[in-house]
C-alpha cells in the first residue's frame, strides 16, 4: 500500500539529535517570553492614564528620555534636560497643572539632598500617584525621573 505524503516524516537532519533539537527549542521559547516581558515592562506606565500627561510634561520640558540609572532609584521613566534648571522645570510642572485644570491633582514639592520631589495624582485613586524626581547636575544639566506608585501612597 503506499503512504500518502502527509503521513510521512521527513528524514531527520543529520548531526542533529533529539536532545539538541529540544534544547534549541527551549531556548527559543525563554527568548520569546523575555523579549515579550520586556516590551511589557517598557510599555507598563505608558499604557496607563498617565502615559499622555507623561508625554506631555516631557515636551513641555523639552527632555529626552534615557535609561533609568538604577544608583539614582527605581525609575519608571526617565529623563534628561540640558541646558536646563531646576526652578525652570518648577515652573513648566507648574504650568501644566494648570492647565489640566482639576484633571490631575498636584502634591506639595519637598527637597532633600539635593532632590526635589513632586506627587501627580489623577481625581480617581484607584491609578495610584506619579512621582517627579528632579536633580540639578553640574553643567546646566538637571536628571529626572518619574515613579508610579501603587494607590494608597502619598
Amino acid at each position: 500500500m503506499p503512504t500518502t505524503p502527509t503521513s510521512q516524516r521527513p528524514p531527520p537532519r543529520p548531526g542533529r539529535s533529539r536532545r539538541a533539537a529540544s534544547a534549541a527549542r527551549a531556548a527559543f521559547a525563554v527568548l520569546l517570553f523575555a523579549a515579550t516581558g520586556l516590551a511589557w515592562a517598557a510599555g507598563g506606565l505608558a499604557s496607563t492614564p498617565f502615559g499622555p500627561l507623561l508625554d506631555d510634561l516631557l515636551g513641555r520640558f523639552h527632555a529626552r528620555e534615557q535609561p533609568c540609572d538604577l544608583a539614582l532609584g527605581q525609575g519608571d521613566v526617565c529623563f534628561v534636560v540640558r541646558p536646563g534648571h531646576v526652578a525652570l522645570l518648577a515652573e513648566a510642572f507648574e504650568a501644566f497643572v494648570a492647565d489640566h485644570d482639576g484633571a490631575v491633582q498636584r502634591g506639595t514639592w519637598s527637597s532633600a539632598n539635593g532632590a526635589h520631589r513632586v506627587v501627580l495624582a489623577l481625581p480617581d485613586p484607584v491609578w495610584g500617584s506619579l512621582e517627579l524626581w528632579l536633580a540639578e547636575r553640574p553643567g546646566r544639566l538637571v536628571e529626572g525621573w518619574f515613579v508610579r506608585q501603587p494607590r494608597g501612597r502619598d
